[in-house]
């Protein structure tokens, strides 16, 4: 398998996979914590080094421990373009609405008003979402590009937003031949908005944390394939030095009597 038809450099996944793509798509992974499903996301991002330029979204982790965790993994982080937007919203929104609180608080000094450097204070005017679509505007060739997770956007932009984001991010994968992760870890999510980044979505994973007697069970579903329902897989997941890993998952006992089974409910609203 050649480096530009790996999706998690995971052969059990991205064979099947990878001819019934398109040339340009977008991948949706839920995870709830402690699934892994942050690993999954930097195994996506790492498997495009050397083929397109890499861009990894954080918005919750520090971007050290982003750059950390990859080196752990044996991957380069120097290969991979790590941006962090919750930073970045930070310095620009958060920082600002704290020295507007401050000076309503305590009033401001002449210090304050006579700034000798007027030049370095920075705007408290900060689009999320004209952030990330300049950044798509500026890409003219194949990428892979990760937002890890798409539950900032909820935190801090109002539903149609984050649909917007993600339509847009979709349409530059068509256009140039770009390959999106999408990830998502919570639950709190309106049903119908999260249904429409599945749709948006031309492939859809969720990767579980089980309970087994005295540990946990990983396993990955690929929930959706774009026009292929046939392609739809559950694989045991194993973690190892080098990542995610899948497995042939083992019937339980209703399984093999034939017993119908239900999957186990899905922590991510709108997945099924």
């Amino acid at each position: 398998m050649i480096g530009s038809q790996r999706i998690f450099a995971i052969p059990e996944v991205d064979t099947p996979l990878w001819a019934s793509l398109p040339p340009g798509w977008l991948a949706l992974l839920t995870g709830h914590s402690g699934s892994g499903a942050p690993v999954l996301a930097k195994q996506f991002a790492h498997a495009g080094v050397g083929d397109v330029p890499v861009l990894f979204y954080t918005t919750y982790e520090r971007t050290n421990d982003v750059t950390k965790a990859f080196s752990d993994f044996g991957w380069d982080p120097a290969a991979i373009t790590v941006v962090n937007l919750a930073d970045e919203y930070y310095q620009r929104v958060l920082v600002h609405g704290l020295d507007v609180a401050r000076a309503r608080e305590v009033g401001l000094s002449l210090s304050d008003l006579v700034d000798p450097h007027p030049g370095d204070r920075r705007l408290g005017s900060f689009s999320l979402t004209n952030r990330m679509l300049s950044d798509l505007a500026a890409i003219d060739s194949p990428f892979r590009l990760v937002v890890d997770s798409i539950d900032f956007f909820f935190e801090v932009l109002e539903p149609h937003d984050v649909i917007t984001v993600a339509r847009q991010i979709r349409h530059r994968c068509q256009t140039v031949g770009g390959q999106a992760l999408l990830t998502a870890h919570s639950i709190a999510h309106e049903r119908s908005i999260f249904g429409l980044l599945q749709d948006l979505a031309d492939v859809v994973f969720d990767l579980k944390a089980e309970p087994r007697l005295d540990h946990y069970e990983h396993t990955l579903y690929l929930e959706k394939v774009a026009n292929r329902p046939s392609l739809t897989h559950i694989w045991k997941a194993v973690m190892g030095e080098g990542g995610w890993h899948v497995e042939p998952r083992t019937p339980s006992g209703s399984e093999r009597t034939g017993a119908a089974v239900s999957r186990p409910p899905s922590d991510g609203p709108g997945v099924s």
